[in-house]
């Protein structure tokens, strides 16, 4: 498809990428016809020839005129891939990328798992790639994920299915000083929206916030759903979202609109019912590639896991929490943190009496659903005080802190509170919503 789309290497070039010569050269081929407008019998690409160069970067645009170029000199079967690429690449971002170089086949790295070797992340980025390129039978990816779970799961094995769905993303260009507060989910606890209304915080207070999130999963109230229904428009393109995290000091990345690789993995999470490496993957897979991020864990298990997976995705600074069974901070009581840098990762504690965040109850901080939820951080972005607004501003404060906001915790909470009280994340809030509106017109448009 990169030969066809008109950019890109030929011959030599292309054929390091693709699994056979003969593949190669039927690209090649086809992409001198279209240039040419000669017409020619039906190509027909290897059968021997499997995903690893899937499509390096086109985009729809490309791929829509190339599809139009070649419908007289191409086989059905290649026609039709282009036009499922066209189909698919939105945004004008890069479809799936290659696979990464490897020789391995997905047989061996289940027998590898069934011997209970670790795998390598090259091996397990070429995994995923292998799914969400059609590679891969469904059958084999559950067998995959199970025996990797069983085995236990490393942080360089978790870290290559993180590029693997990094590279199959539509990227944001939304600054490199961005920030993100994501947990895992799967605490089952209720709480109402708290890392998304710390996102707000964090905005009002100066950062440059990059949310990533979708809809209710496990919970009675996704990021994208109280969001949607306090006003903001979800669902925008990268440009969009730039121009948000720009102007209005934050932006949301709507996930299936950005990883369309996740529609082969989410029928077999479903049907597995168990936890998988997918459920700690999630906030790796910010599109903008946030440097500085907070991330909360459900399991006190999968804290050291995903502090040194996130050290080898190559993190600026992101500090993972965990507490009581929660996948964010609480003014409940204390609470470890891990500090992951490149230069390595440090253990601390926060306690927030000590930033001067009185106790609460985890009854305290419940939910509900998306316009409960709506209301209640409405009220908290307007000034109001008590348990919800301590619990986004310890989690806010945290935030600034790991963004290289604030010099420290303490001094992030109070940040954090100054923007909250003062009304200052309620008039972010309002100017994302009027931006996030405006641009979602001008979208349909």
């Amino acid at each position: 498809v990169e030969a066809l789309e008109g950019g890109g290497a030929s011959g030599p070039g292309l054929r390091r990428r693709v699994c056979s010569p003969r593949m190669a050269a039927t690209l090649t081929a086809a992409r001198m016809l279209a240039a040419t407008g000669a017409s020619a019998p039906a190509l027909r690409p290897s059968r021997k020839a499997t995903s690893s160069a899937v499509v390096r970067g086109p985009t729809r645009s490309g791929l829509l005129h190339t599809r139009r170029e070649i419908g007289s000199v191409a086989s059905p079967r290649l026609a039709s891939g282009v036009q499922t690429a066209a189909s698919l690449s939105r945004d004008g971002a890069p479809l799936f990328a290659a696979a990464a170089e490897t020789t391995t086949s997905f047989r061996e790295l289940l027998e590898k798992l069934i011997r209970r070797e670790d795998l390598t992340a090259q091996e397990t980025e070429f995994a995923v790639l292998e799914l969400v390129n059609g590679a891969a039978e469904p059958t084999q990816f559950s067998a995959f994920l199970a025996l990797l779970r069983a085995k236990g799961e490393t942080p360089a094995e978790i870290a290559g299915m993180a590029k693997a769905m990094r590279k199959s993303c539509v990227r944001v260009d939304a600054g490199d000083d961005v920030l993100d507060i994501v947990g895992t989910g799967g605490d089952g606890a209720g709480t109402v929206n708290i890392s998304t209304g710390a996102c707000i915080i964090c905005a009002g207070a100066g950062a440059h916030v990059a949310k990533h999130g979708n809809r209710s999963v496990s919970s009675l109230c996704g990021s994208a759903d109280v969001l949607e229904a306090l006003g903001v428009e979800v669902d925008l393109g990268p440009e969009a979202v730039a121009r948000c995290v720009k102007e209005a000091n934050v932006g949301f990345m709507f996930a299936p609109r950005y990883h369309p690789a996740m529609k082969s993995v989410v029928p077999i999470r479903r049907a597995l019912k168990v936890r998988t490496a997918f459920n700690v993957l999630g906030p790796m897979l910010n599109p903008a590639v946030a440097p500085y991020a907070l991330v909360g864990v459900f399991s006190e298990e999968l804290v050291d896991l995903m502090a040194q997976t996130l050290q080898e995705l190559g993190t600026r600074r992101s500090l993972v929490v965990h507490q009581k069974g929660l996948d964010e901070l609480t003014p409940m009581g204390p609470a470890e943190v891990l500090e992951v840098t490149q230069k390595g990762i440090r253990k601390y504690v926060v306690d927030p009496a000590k930033c001067g965040l009185p106790p609460c109850t985890i009854e305290d901080l419940k939910g509900g659903g998306p316009e409960l939820n709506a209301q209640i951080l409405r009220d908290v972005m307007g000034g109001q005080k008590g348990p919800v607004a301590d619990a986004l501003n310890l989690n806010a404060g945290v935030a600034l802190a790991a963004a290289e906001v604030a010099s420290s915790v303490e001094e992030g909470v109070a940040m954090a509170k100054e923007s909250q009280e003062s009304g200052k994340a309620g008039v972010v809030l309002d100017k994302w919503i009027e931006l996030s509106q405006q641009l979602k017109k001008e979208e349909l448009n």
